[in-house]
């Protein structure tokens, strides 16, 4: 695996990004297919009154459709590094974990059911947003990224019906999907 380690506001020192790398490293144990994908590790020194988050570390992975990504606060990089790297072993294991769950089950493979979304008051205020880069991919890639993620819905681009699509957990615990048309 790749592993680009940068600083915003701040030289890394050696120690620091070697650190970084070795940890990273370690994610390979549990997705072999993470060998040919890459790691961006972006460490931020920002002026802070709480001393425990003067360090911000993001970190993004991605191989072969997966994305497994974390934010992590600490008054030292290393700490940062360390609570970072384990975080995304949690991921990476949990994504393991379902891989080889739905394999011994037969992973039956059908097709989600589309719900109409209800309509949802508009917010007063946008607390974040974020940009994400939309992949090719089918329902089964798109749900194993969302249980990867810990996320209860997943935006992508639908392989076959060449639209993007949401996919979200239904309360019973099974999924839906939401394919948009335009009228």
């Amino acid at each position: 695996m790749e592993i680009r380690v940068r600083g915003k506001h701040f030289d890394v020192p050696e120690h620091v990004e070697e650190r970084a790398r070795e940890k990273f490293a370690h994610l390979e144990h549990y997705l072999p297919l993470l060998d040919e994908g890459t790691c961006d590790v972006d460490i931020a020194h920002e002026k802070s009154k709480d001393p425990n988050r003067r360090f911000v570390l993001h970190a993004n992975v991605n191989a072969h459709g997966l994305h497994l990504q974390v934010e992590a606060h600490a008054m030292e990089p290393e700490l940062a590094i360390d609570q970072a790297a384990h975080v995304l072993s949690r991921q990476a294991r949990r994504h393991k974990d379902r891989l080889h769950k739905s394999r011994r089950r037969g992973a039956k493979e059908g097709a989600a059911m589309a719900v109409p979304s209800a309509p949802a008051d508009e917010p007063e205020h946008i607390g974040e947003v974020r940009h994400v880069a939309l992949k090719p991919m089918t329902e089964q890639e798109a749900r194993e990224q969302m249980e990867a993620l810990g996320r209860d819905f997943y935006v992508f681009h639908h392989v076959d019906e060449e639209k993007i699509t949401i996919l979200y957990r239904r309360p019973n615990d099974s999924y839906g999907l939401i394919i948009p048309e335009t009228s």
